[in-house]
Protein backbone atom coordinates (compact mmCIF):
# COMPACT_ATOMS: atom_id res chain seq x y z
CA UNK A 1 0.00 0.00 0.00
CA UNK A 2 2.82 2.43 0.86
CA UNK A 3 4.48 1.91 -2.54
CA UNK A 4 1.20 2.61 -4.33
CA UNK A 5 0.70 5.81 -2.34
CA UNK A 6 4.29 6.92 -2.94
CA UNK A 7 3.93 6.38 -6.69
CA UNK A 8 0.72 8.40 -6.65
CA UNK A 9 2.37 11.31 -4.84
CA UNK A 10 5.38 11.28 -7.17
CA UNK A 11 3.09 11.34 -10.19
CA UNK A 12 1.25 14.34 -8.79
CA UNK A 13 4.51 16.13 -8.07
CA UNK A 14 5.74 15.57 -11.60
CA UNK A 15 2.48 16.96 -12.99
CA UNK A 16 2.41 19.89 -10.57
CA UNK A 17 5.62 21.67 -11.44
CA UNK A 18 5.50 23.84 -8.32
CA UNK A 19 7.92 24.83 -5.62
CA UNK A 20 11.27 25.92 -6.97
CA UNK A 21 11.79 24.65 -10.51
CA UNK A 22 9.30 21.75 -10.37
CA UNK A 23 10.30 18.23 -11.36
CA UNK A 24 9.44 18.67 -15.02
CA UNK A 25 11.90 21.59 -15.25
CA UNK A 26 14.50 20.27 -12.84
CA UNK A 27 17.02 19.45 -15.55
CA UNK A 28 16.90 22.98 -16.98
CA UNK A 29 20.08 24.89 -16.14
CA UNK A 30 19.36 28.57 -15.49
CA UNK A 31 21.62 31.56 -14.95
CA UNK A 32 20.98 32.19 -11.24
CA UNK A 33 23.01 31.92 -8.06
CA UNK A 34 21.86 30.05 -4.93
CA UNK A 35 21.77 31.62 -1.47
CA UNK A 36 20.43 31.09 2.03
CA UNK A 37 19.56 33.41 4.90
CA UNK A 38 19.49 31.53 8.21
CA UNK A 39 19.82 31.81 11.97
CA UNK A 40 23.30 30.24 11.97
CA UNK A 41 25.75 31.24 14.70
CA UNK A 42 27.72 34.20 13.33
CA UNK A 43 30.56 33.39 15.75
CA UNK A 44 31.01 29.92 14.26
CA UNK A 45 29.53 28.04 17.21
CA UNK A 46 26.32 26.07 17.48
CA UNK A 47 23.98 28.72 18.93
CA UNK A 48 22.03 28.85 15.66
CA UNK A 49 19.03 30.75 16.95
CA UNK A 50 17.15 33.95 17.47
CA UNK A 51 17.26 33.92 21.26
CA UNK A 52 14.78 35.31 23.80
CA UNK A 53 12.63 36.96 21.11
CA UNK A 54 10.85 39.66 23.11
CA UNK A 55 7.21 40.84 22.87
CA UNK A 56 6.71 43.51 20.18
CA UNK A 57 10.18 42.78 18.78
CA UNK A 58 10.82 42.27 15.06
CA UNK A 59 13.75 40.57 13.37
CA UNK A 60 14.79 40.97 9.74
CA UNK A 61 15.44 37.48 8.38
CA UNK A 62 16.16 38.38 4.74
CA UNK A 63 16.94 41.70 3.06
CA UNK A 64 18.22 41.48 -0.51
CA UNK A 65 18.04 43.27 -3.81
CA UNK A 66 16.64 41.46 -6.84
CA UNK A 67 15.81 40.12 -9.21
CA UNK A 68 15.39 36.68 -7.70
CA UNK A 69 13.07 34.11 -6.21
CA UNK A 70 12.58 32.56 -2.78
CA UNK A 71 12.27 28.80 -3.16
CA UNK A 72 11.95 27.40 0.37
CA UNK A 73 11.23 28.65 3.90
CA UNK A 74 11.77 26.56 7.04
CA UNK A 75 11.11 27.37 10.70
CA UNK A 76 11.16 25.66 14.05
CA UNK A 77 11.01 27.20 17.51
CA UNK A 78 10.67 26.46 21.22
CA UNK A 79 8.56 28.59 23.57
CA UNK A 80 9.21 29.11 27.25
CA UNK A 81 7.22 26.89 29.66
CA UNK A 82 3.49 27.54 29.76
CA UNK A 83 3.35 29.52 26.50
CA UNK A 84 0.46 27.95 24.57
CA UNK A 85 -0.07 30.71 22.01
CA UNK A 86 3.28 31.03 20.23
CA UNK A 87 1.95 29.67 16.91
CA UNK A 88 -0.53 32.54 16.74
CA UNK A 89 1.69 35.19 18.39
CA UNK A 90 4.65 34.87 16.01
CA UNK A 91 3.93 36.68 12.73
CA UNK A 92 5.72 36.38 9.39
CA UNK A 93 5.86 39.47 7.19
CA UNK A 94 7.09 39.71 3.59
CA UNK A 95 7.69 42.93 1.68
CA UNK A 96 8.38 43.16 -2.05
CA UNK A 97 9.81 45.96 -4.22
CA UNK A 98 10.53 48.33 -1.27
CA UNK A 99 6.83 48.54 -0.42
CA UNK A 100 6.02 49.80 3.08
CA UNK A 101 2.98 47.49 3.22
CA UNK A 102 3.65 43.79 3.84
CA UNK A 103 2.34 41.56 1.07
CA UNK A 104 2.32 38.78 3.68
CA UNK A 105 1.36 39.36 7.31
CA UNK A 106 0.14 36.10 8.82
CA UNK A 107 0.55 34.32 12.17
CA UNK A 108 3.35 31.82 11.70
CA UNK A 109 1.35 28.70 12.54
CA UNK A 110 -1.57 29.65 10.31
CA UNK A 111 0.81 30.42 7.44
CA UNK A 112 1.91 26.77 7.59
CA UNK A 113 -1.73 25.54 7.86
CA UNK A 114 -1.46 25.01 11.64
CA UNK A 115 -4.63 26.53 13.07
CA UNK A 116 -6.09 26.61 16.58
CA UNK A 117 -2.58 26.88 18.15
CA UNK A 118 -2.19 23.15 17.49
CA UNK A 119 0.63 21.08 16.04
CA UNK A 120 -0.10 18.32 13.51
CA UNK A 121 1.45 16.97 10.33
CA UNK A 122 0.62 18.45 6.91
CA UNK A 123 1.63 16.61 3.73
CA UNK A 124 0.91 18.95 0.82
CA UNK A 125 2.98 20.28 -2.04
CA UNK A 126 3.40 23.98 -1.12
CA UNK A 127 3.17 23.53 2.68
CA UNK A 128 4.53 20.64 4.74
CA UNK A 129 4.80 20.10 8.48
CA UNK A 130 7.09 17.25 9.44
CA UNK A 131 6.67 14.26 11.69
CA UNK A 132 8.19 16.30 14.54
CA UNK A 133 5.23 18.71 14.04
CA UNK A 134 7.47 21.67 14.77
CA UNK A 135 9.29 21.41 11.42
CA UNK A 136 7.49 24.02 9.30
CA UNK A 137 8.22 24.07 5.55
CA UNK A 138 6.91 26.25 2.71
CA UNK A 139 7.60 25.75 -1.01
CA UNK A 140 5.44 28.51 -2.51
CA UNK A 141 7.68 30.14 -5.16
CA UNK A 142 8.14 33.84 -4.36
CA UNK A 143 9.69 35.84 -7.20
CA UNK A 144 10.70 39.48 -6.81
CA UNK A 145 12.12 42.06 -9.21
CA UNK A 146 13.74 44.83 -7.18
CA UNK A 147 13.85 43.84 -3.54
CA UNK A 148 12.72 41.29 -0.91
CA UNK A 149 12.52 41.64 2.85
CA UNK A 150 11.19 39.04 5.29
CA UNK A 151 10.63 39.79 8.96
CA UNK A 152 9.45 37.91 12.02
CA UNK A 153 7.40 39.80 14.61
CA UNK A 154 6.35 38.82 18.14
CA UNK A 155 2.71 39.86 18.45
CA UNK A 156 2.28 38.25 21.88
CA UNK A 157 2.94 39.11 25.52
CA UNK A 158 5.69 36.53 26.11
CA UNK A 159 9.20 36.08 24.81
CA UNK A 160 9.96 33.06 22.61
CA UNK A 161 12.96 31.02 23.73
CA UNK A 162 14.60 29.74 20.52
CA UNK A 163 13.79 30.34 16.84
CA UNK A 164 15.61 28.63 13.97
CA UNK A 165 15.04 29.46 10.30
CA UNK A 166 16.26 28.90 6.73
CA UNK A 167 15.22 31.00 3.75
CA UNK A 168 16.57 29.56 0.49
CA UNK A 169 16.56 31.84 -2.54
CA UNK A 170 18.06 32.45 -5.97
CA UNK A 171 19.33 35.68 -7.52
CA UNK A 172 19.17 36.23 -11.25
CA UNK A 173 16.75 37.30 -13.95
CA UNK A 174 13.10 36.28 -13.83
CA UNK A 175 10.41 36.57 -16.47
CA UNK A 176 8.42 39.81 -16.62
CA UNK A 177 5.11 38.01 -16.11
CA UNK A 178 5.83 36.70 -12.61
CA UNK A 179 3.34 37.73 -9.92
CA UNK A 180 4.32 38.69 -6.39
CA UNK A 181 3.36 36.28 -3.61
CA UNK A 182 0.72 37.44 -1.13
CA UNK A 183 -1.04 35.97 1.89
CA UNK A 184 -3.70 37.33 4.22
CA UNK A 185 -5.06 36.16 7.58
CA UNK A 186 -8.72 36.81 8.40
CA UNK A 187 -10.88 35.89 11.34
CA UNK A 188 -14.46 36.15 12.60
CA UNK A 189 -14.55 34.73 16.13
CA UNK A 190 -18.31 35.15 16.53
CA UNK A 191 -19.74 33.88 13.27
CA UNK A 192 -23.43 33.00 13.20
CA UNK A 193 -25.46 31.29 10.49
CA UNK A 194 -26.87 32.97 7.41
CA UNK A 195 -30.34 32.74 5.90
CA UNK A 196 -30.60 29.32 4.26
CA UNK A 197 -32.35 30.33 1.04
CA UNK A 198 -32.00 32.87 -1.71
CA UNK A 199 -28.34 33.89 -1.37
CA UNK A 200 -27.28 34.94 -4.84
CA UNK A 201 -25.11 37.97 -4.01
CA UNK A 202 -22.91 36.55 -1.23
CA UNK A 203 -23.70 39.62 0.86
CA UNK A 204 -23.13 38.03 4.29
CA UNK A 205 -20.65 35.33 3.29
CA UNK A 206 -17.40 34.77 5.18
CA UNK A 207 -14.72 36.57 3.15
CA UNK A 208 -11.51 34.60 2.61
CA UNK A 209 -9.88 37.14 0.28
CA UNK A 210 -10.60 40.49 -1.31
CA UNK A 211 -7.94 42.37 -3.26
CA UNK A 212 -7.50 44.83 -6.12
CA UNK A 213 -5.04 44.17 -8.92
CA UNK A 214 -4.18 41.62 -11.59
CA UNK A 215 -3.19 38.10 -10.69
CA UNK A 216 -4.53 34.73 -9.59
CA UNK A 217 -5.77 33.14 -6.38
CA UNK A 218 -3.99 29.89 -5.49
CA UNK A 219 -5.80 28.61 -2.43
CA UNK A 220 -6.52 28.85 1.27
CA UNK A 221 -6.52 27.13 4.61
CA UNK A 222 -9.66 27.40 6.72
CA UNK A 223 -9.78 26.78 10.48
CA UNK A 224 -13.16 26.21 12.18
CA UNK A 225 -13.75 26.06 15.92
CA UNK A 226 -17.33 24.75 15.93
CA UNK A 227 -19.71 24.59 18.83
CA UNK A 228 -22.01 21.59 19.26
CA UNK A 229 -24.39 21.59 16.28
CA UNK A 230 -22.01 23.81 14.32
CA UNK A 231 -21.40 21.58 11.27
CA UNK A 232 -20.05 24.02 8.75
CA UNK A 233 -19.99 22.05 5.48
CA UNK A 234 -23.25 23.11 3.82
CA UNK A 235 -22.26 26.59 2.66
CA UNK A 236 -21.37 27.18 -1.01
CA UNK A 237 -18.15 28.82 -2.13
CA UNK A 238 -18.75 32.00 -4.18
CA UNK A 239 -15.97 33.80 -6.02
CA UNK A 240 -16.57 37.25 -7.52
CA UNK A 241 -14.15 38.36 -10.25
CA UNK A 242 -13.47 41.90 -11.49
CA UNK A 243 -16.30 43.48 -9.46
CA UNK A 244 -18.98 41.11 -10.76
CA UNK A 245 -22.34 41.49 -8.99
CA UNK A 246 -22.99 37.75 -9.02
CA UNK A 247 -20.44 35.01 -8.35
CA UNK A 248 -18.52 33.95 -11.44
CA UNK A 249 -17.58 30.70 -9.70
CA UNK A 250 -20.06 29.04 -7.37
CA UNK A 251 -19.88 25.64 -5.73
CA UNK A 252 -22.15 23.12 -4.04
CA UNK A 253 -20.96 23.04 -0.43
CA UNK A 254 -18.03 23.84 1.79
CA UNK A 255 -16.59 20.34 2.03
CA UNK A 256 -17.07 20.12 -1.75
CA UNK A 257 -14.93 23.24 -2.24
CA UNK A 258 -12.23 21.59 -0.16
CA UNK A 259 -12.44 18.62 -2.57
CA UNK A 260 -14.06 16.13 -0.21
CA UNK A 261 -17.63 14.76 -0.17
CA UNK A 262 -20.29 13.71 2.32
CA UNK A 263 -18.51 15.14 5.32
CA UNK A 264 -15.27 13.99 6.95
CA UNK A 265 -14.60 10.67 8.64
CA UNK A 266 -10.92 10.97 9.55
CA UNK A 267 -8.00 13.35 9.13
CA UNK A 268 -6.01 13.19 5.87
CA UNK A 269 -3.48 15.28 3.97
CA UNK A 270 -3.03 15.13 0.18
CA UNK A 271 -0.84 17.20 -2.18
CA UNK A 272 -3.59 19.65 -3.22
CA UNK A 273 -6.27 19.34 -0.55
CA UNK A 274 -6.72 17.90 2.89
CA UNK A 275 -8.19 17.95 6.38
CA UNK A 276 -5.12 17.42 8.56
CA UNK A 277 -6.99 18.18 11.79
CA UNK A 278 -10.40 16.75 12.75
CA UNK A 279 -10.68 16.79 16.53
CA UNK A 280 -13.81 16.35 18.63
CA UNK A 281 -13.95 17.97 22.04
CA UNK A 282 -15.61 16.84 25.29
CA UNK A 283 -18.07 19.76 24.97
CA UNK A 284 -19.26 18.15 21.68
CA UNK A 285 -17.64 20.93 19.67
CA UNK A 286 -14.80 20.35 17.24
CA UNK A 287 -11.60 21.74 15.73
CA UNK A 288 -11.22 21.43 11.96
CA UNK A 289 -8.49 22.45 9.55
CA UNK A 290 -9.04 22.12 5.80
CA UNK A 291 -6.97 23.39 2.87
CA UNK A 292 -7.37 23.65 -0.90
CA UNK A 293 -4.50 24.64 -3.20
CA UNK A 294 -5.47 25.87 -6.71
CA UNK A 295 -2.22 24.76 -8.29
CA UNK A 296 -3.62 23.25 -11.49
CA UNK A 297 -6.70 25.50 -11.40
CA UNK A 298 -5.71 29.01 -10.26
CA UNK A 299 -8.52 31.56 -10.30
CA UNK A 300 -7.53 34.45 -12.58
CA UNK A 301 -8.54 38.08 -12.10
CA UNK A 302 -7.67 41.28 -13.99
CA UNK A 303 -8.89 43.99 -11.60
CA UNK A 304 -10.35 42.50 -8.46
CA UNK A 305 -11.27 39.26 -6.72
CA UNK A 306 -13.48 38.44 -3.75
CA UNK A 307 -13.35 34.85 -2.48
CA UNK A 308 -16.19 34.00 -0.09
CA UNK A 309 -17.96 31.03 1.44
CA UNK A 310 -21.38 30.65 3.01
CA UNK A 311 -21.73 29.71 6.68
CA UNK A 312 -24.79 27.64 7.41
CA UNK A 313 -25.37 25.90 10.74
CA UNK A 314 -27.77 25.86 13.71
CA UNK A 315 -29.15 29.34 14.51
CA UNK A 316 -28.05 29.16 18.16
CA UNK A 317 -24.48 28.21 17.33
CA UNK A 318 -21.56 30.69 17.28
CA UNK A 319 -18.51 29.36 15.42
CA UNK A 320 -14.99 30.80 15.27
CA UNK A 321 -13.67 31.00 11.69
CA UNK A 322 -10.14 31.97 10.68
CA UNK A 323 -8.37 31.56 7.37
CA UNK A 324 -5.28 32.28 5.30
CA UNK A 325 -5.61 33.08 1.60
CA UNK A 326 -2.67 32.78 -0.83
CA UNK A 327 -2.43 34.56 -4.18
CA UNK A 328 -0.13 36.24 -6.71
CA UNK A 329 -0.54 39.68 -8.21
CA UNK A 330 1.63 41.98 -10.27
CA UNK A 331 1.95 44.83 -7.75
CA UNK A 332 2.22 44.79 -3.96
CA UNK A 333 -1.05 45.49 -2.17
CA UNK A 334 -1.57 49.11 -1.10
CA UNK A 335 -2.82 48.52 2.45
CA UNK A 336 -4.02 45.96 4.97
CA UNK A 337 -5.75 45.87 8.34
CA UNK A 338 -3.42 45.32 11.32
CA UNK A 339 -3.62 42.03 13.19
CA UNK A 340 -5.27 42.16 16.63
CA UNK A 341 -2.75 42.08 19.47
CA UNK A 342 -2.02 39.07 21.68
CA UNK A 343 -5.13 37.53 23.31
CA UNK A 344 -7.44 39.49 20.99
CA UNK A 345 -6.15 37.25 18.20
CA UNK A 346 -5.88 33.98 20.14
CA UNK A 347 -8.11 31.06 19.19
CA UNK A 348 -11.26 30.75 21.25
CA UNK A 349 -10.63 27.29 22.70
CA UNK A 350 -6.88 26.82 22.50
CA UNK A 351 -5.27 24.41 24.95
CA UNK A 352 -4.61 26.35 28.14
CA UNK A 353 -2.56 25.33 31.15
CA UNK A 354 -4.66 23.09 33.44
CA UNK A 355 -5.83 24.56 36.76
CA UNK A 356 -3.04 24.59 39.29
CA UNK A 357 -3.17 22.17 42.21
CA UNK A 358 -2.79 23.48 45.74
CA UNK A 359 0.95 22.67 45.55
CA UNK A 360 2.70 23.64 42.31
CA UNK A 361 5.90 24.86 40.70
CA UNK A 362 6.22 27.93 38.51
CA UNK A 363 8.90 28.86 36.00
CA UNK A 364 10.15 32.40 36.50
CA UNK A 365 9.56 33.22 32.83
CA UNK A 366 5.80 32.73 33.28
CA UNK A 367 5.69 36.00 35.26
CA UNK A 368 6.83 38.06 32.25
CA UNK A 369 3.44 39.19 30.84
CA UNK A 370 1.92 40.19 34.20
CA UNK A 371 4.96 42.28 35.12
CA UNK A 372 5.08 43.93 31.71
CA UNK A 373 1.39 44.81 31.99
CA UNK A 374 2.35 46.81 35.12
CA UNK A 375 5.02 48.71 33.18
CA UNK A 376 7.87 46.73 34.75
CA UNK A 377 10.79 45.84 32.49
CA UNK A 378 10.70 42.05 32.77
CA UNK A 379 12.31 39.82 30.15
CA UNK A 380 12.56 36.04 29.75
CA UNK A 381 16.16 35.07 28.95
CA UNK A 382 17.18 31.90 27.09
CA UNK A 383 19.86 29.64 28.58
CA UNK A 384 21.27 26.23 27.79
CA UNK A 385 19.92 23.35 29.87
CA UNK A 386 23.44 22.53 31.08
CA UNK A 387 23.78 26.09 32.46
CA UNK A 388 21.93 24.95 35.56
CA UNK A 389 18.56 26.66 35.28
CA UNK A 390 15.44 24.63 35.96
CA UNK A 391 13.90 24.87 32.46
CA UNK A 392 16.56 26.38 30.22
CA UNK A 393 15.77 30.00 30.93
CA UNK A 394 15.20 32.64 33.60
CA UNK A 395 13.40 35.95 34.19
CA UNK A 396 15.26 39.24 34.46
CA UNK A 397 13.33 41.91 36.38
CA UNK A 398 14.62 45.49 36.36
CA UNK A 399 13.62 47.31 39.53
CA UNK A 400 14.38 50.77 38.10
CA UNK A 401 13.50 53.83 40.19
CA UNK A 402 11.14 51.75 42.32
CA UNK A 403 14.02 49.96 44.00
CA UNK A 404 11.63 47.07 44.68
CA UNK A 405 9.12 45.20 42.52
CA UNK A 406 6.00 43.30 43.59
CA UNK A 407 5.14 40.11 41.71
CA UNK A 408 1.65 38.62 42.00
CA UNK A 409 1.36 34.81 42.02
CA UNK A 410 -2.20 33.45 41.52
CA UNK A 411 -3.08 30.44 43.69
CA UNK A 412 -6.05 28.08 43.24
CA UNK A 413 -7.70 28.77 46.60
CA UNK A 414 -7.47 30.85 49.74
CA UNK A 415 -5.34 29.64 52.60
CA UNK A 416 -1.78 29.48 53.92
CA UNK A 417 1.11 28.88 51.51
CA UNK A 418 4.82 28.31 51.85
CA UNK A 419 6.93 29.81 49.03
CA UNK A 420 10.45 28.94 47.90
CA UNK A 421 12.34 30.91 45.25
CA UNK A 422 15.45 29.96 43.28
CA UNK A 423 17.28 33.22 42.40
CA UNK A 424 19.74 33.74 39.57
CA UNK A 425 23.19 34.09 41.08
CA UNK A 426 25.35 35.50 38.31
CA UNK A 427 23.64 38.90 37.97
CA UNK A 428 23.72 39.70 41.70
CA UNK A 429 25.85 42.75 42.49
CA UNK A 430 26.64 42.43 46.17
CA UNK A 431 23.24 41.22 47.35
CA UNK A 432 19.52 41.14 46.53
CA UNK A 433 16.46 41.17 48.77
CA UNK A 434 13.50 38.80 48.35
CA UNK A 435 10.48 38.00 50.48
CA UNK A 436 6.72 37.87 50.84
CA UNK A 437 4.79 41.12 51.11
CA UNK A 438 4.12 41.89 54.75
CA UNK A 439 7.11 39.83 55.91
CA UNK A 440 10.74 40.68 56.43
CA UNK A 441 12.83 40.45 53.26
CA UNK A 442 15.68 37.96 53.04
CA UNK A 443 19.11 39.23 52.03
CA UNK A 444 20.80 36.98 49.43
CA UNK A 445 24.47 37.58 48.70
CA UNK A 446 26.23 36.62 45.49
CA UNK A 447 28.09 33.32 45.81
CA UNK A 448 31.07 32.01 43.95
CA UNK A 449 29.46 29.01 42.31
CA UNK A 450 27.47 28.11 39.21
CA UNK A 451 23.71 28.23 38.77
CA UNK A 452 23.59 24.42 39.21
CA UNK A 453 24.28 24.83 42.91
CA UNK A 454 22.05 27.80 43.71
CA UNK A 455 19.70 26.69 46.51
CA UNK A 456 16.04 27.59 46.87
CA UNK A 457 15.39 30.36 49.38
CA UNK A 458 12.55 29.67 51.82
CA UNK A 459 10.50 32.87 51.90
CA UNK A 460 8.26 31.59 54.69
CA UNK A 461 4.48 31.35 54.89
CA UNK A 462 1.74 33.78 53.95
CA UNK A 463 -2.05 33.77 53.95
CA UNK A 464 -3.89 34.40 50.71
CA UNK A 465 -7.40 35.76 51.10
CA UNK A 466 -7.82 36.85 47.50
CA UNK A 467 -6.19 33.84 45.75
CA UNK A 468 -3.01 35.82 45.24
CA UNK A 469 0.47 35.83 46.76
CA UNK A 470 2.81 38.80 46.43
CA UNK A 471 6.57 38.36 46.26
CA UNK A 472 8.82 41.41 46.70
CA UNK A 473 12.26 41.59 45.07
CA UNK A 474 14.85 44.38 45.14
CA UNK A 475 18.34 45.34 46.23
CA UNK A 476 19.84 45.43 42.70
CA UNK A 477 18.96 47.31 39.55
CA UNK A 478 18.07 43.87 38.14
CA UNK A 479 17.00 40.66 39.87
CA UNK A 480 16.95 37.22 38.23
CA UNK A 481 14.33 34.57 39.01
CA UNK A 482 14.79 30.97 37.92
CA UNK A 483 12.00 28.99 39.54
CA UNK A 484 9.42 28.97 42.35
CA UNK A 485 7.79 26.31 44.52
CA UNK A 486 4.44 27.05 46.13
CA UNK A 487 2.98 24.67 48.75
CA UNK A 488 -0.36 24.93 50.51
CA UNK A 489 -0.01 24.24 54.24
CA UNK A 490 -2.47 23.93 57.14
Amino acid sequence: MKSVWLSFVIALLVQAGVGGAGLENLATVVDRTSHRASSYDRAGGNIDIISSFAPRASEVLLDTDGPGKITHVWFTFTPFPGNKTALRDLVIRMYWEHSSVPSVEVPLGDFFALGHNKYYTVHSIPVAVGDNRKALNCYWPMPFYKHARIELYNNGRRSIRRIYYHIDYELGSIAADQGLFHAEFRRDKELRTQARHGNVTGEDNYVILETEGRGHYVGCALFIDAQAGGWWGEGDDMIFIDHSERPVIIGTGSEDYFCNAWGYRSAFSYPFYGAPLLEKRPDKGSFTTVYRWHIHDPVRFKKHIRVTIEHLFHPKVVNDYSSVAFWYQMEPIKGRRPLPYAEDNHPRNYEKEPPRPSTFELDGTELEPELQSQGIAARAITAELHDGYKNGGWLRVRTGERGKVEMKIPVPEEGNYRVQLKPVNHIIEGFIEVGLKGSELRRIEKREFSEHKVPYVNLGKVNSKDKKLIIVVGGNSAVGIDHLKVEKVD
